[in-house]
């Protein structure tokens, strides 16, 4: 019986790793060739990391995000999840595919609030939980920054 929970809990998890890596690599898919060649060619902020670096810390970002929601799985309503997922995303889509910095602006700020919403939610269940999503509100803020940057 215990080795059925822990397949269980193991397949939760992987599940949860799964979901929120591919909605990251559908994401990513906004920054063709022609994108970041765009990207570029913005004004960008001296403190821009090489576009490599975008990915390996969305990548641990996305996964600390799995952890969190796998740790208050069945307590806590995935409503604020799903949204930072969908604005996570739809940033993407604003700012590469639609290539309107000032609308993706916008959408970061409303990720921050969905995802402060989050940290509130499933700290109050677990506060690990809770804690494992600070890192990507750090990055958000950076991202607003970044942003910012290119808009004014």
């Amino acid at each position: 019986m215990q080795n059925i929970s822990l397949l269980k809990n193991a397949g939760r998890l992987l599940f949860l790793i799964l979901l929120v890596n591919i909605i990251g690599y559908i994401a990513s898919g906004y920054m063709t060739k022609d994108t970041m060649v765009w990207y570029q060619a913005l004004p960008q902020s001296s403190l821009t990391p090489a576009n490599y670096v975008f990915g390996i810390v969305w990548s641990i970002l996305l996964t600390l995000q799995a952890f969190a929601a796998f740790l208050v799985w069945g307590k806590a309503s995935p409503r604020f999840f799903v949204l930072q997922l969908a604005l996570n995303m739809a940033w993407s889509f604003v700012f590469f595919y639609l290539r309107r910095p000032d609308i993706a602006l916008v959408v970061v700020l409303l990720f921050i609030g969905a995802l402060v919403m989050n940290i509130r939610a499933f700290g109050k269940i677990n506060k690990v939980s809770g804690w494992l999503l600070v890192p990507t509100l750090l990055w958000a803020i950076f991202a607003v920054y970044l942003n910012a940057v290119i808009v004014f």
